[in-house]
């Protein structure tokens, strides 16, 4: 069994939100267990908690959880376990949108929350290079899918929480990209 982080699209998503405003805050922590099937396929699982608080002209805050459950095929294995995979999964998200009027401006939609939901099948392919009982993955993938009560002007919940919550909504066909790029992990 391998338990794993995938800090870098994490961290570089925290710096962004740092580097253009004092007052945002985006918090991700991805992590995942691979488990065995056979010496070219793996289980693996991933959860996701994502919180984002935001000064929108109130005071605006996103949690979400995301979910996913998915194969890793090795396509390509090398002598020491790594090697390029692919890995096909579904992908579930939730979240909880809330806005909390504070002070008064023009055109103040008052407070209001809202959860919002999807459900996607995606696909990961990578290369995985193993030291010892650690590993390190590169990761590229993309998932299409369905979502509900989806922000109007947003392609997707993930892509919703990089924004301002907004409260007009609905549901559509959704899509994302995995922006996570590297697993960093350790075989147990």
């Amino acid at each position: 069994m391998t338990l794993w982080t995938q800090p870098v699209g994490a961290l570089a998503l925290w710096a962004g939100f740092r580097a253009v405003t004092q007052e945002d805050t985006y918090l991700m922590v991805p992590v995942g267990a691979n488990v065995p099937l056979s010496p070219t396929q793996e289980l693996v699982l991933e959860l996701t908690p994502i919180w984002t608080r935001q000064d929108c002209e109130a005071r605006c805050s996103s949690l979400a959880l995301a979910v996913a459950v998915g194969t890793a095929w090795a396509v390509a294995p090398n002598g020491s376990g790594g090697g390029f995979f692919l890995q096909p999964k579904l992908v579930g998200v939730v979240s909880r949108d809330s806005r909390e009027a504070g002070f008064e401006v023009p055109f103040d939609e008052g407070s209001w929350s809202a959860t919002r939901g999807q459900l996607s099948l995606g696909l990961d392919v990578g290369y995985r290079m193993n030291f010892g009982r650690f590993f390190m993955a590169f990761v590229l993938g993309g998932s299409v899918g369905l979502g509900w009560d989806v922000p109007t002007s947003s392609h997707s919940i993930f892509f919703s929480l990089l924004d301002w919550p907004q409260r007009s909504s609905q549901d559509k066909v959704v899509w994302d990209f995995n922006l996570h790029l590297l697993r960093l992990g350790a075989s147990f």
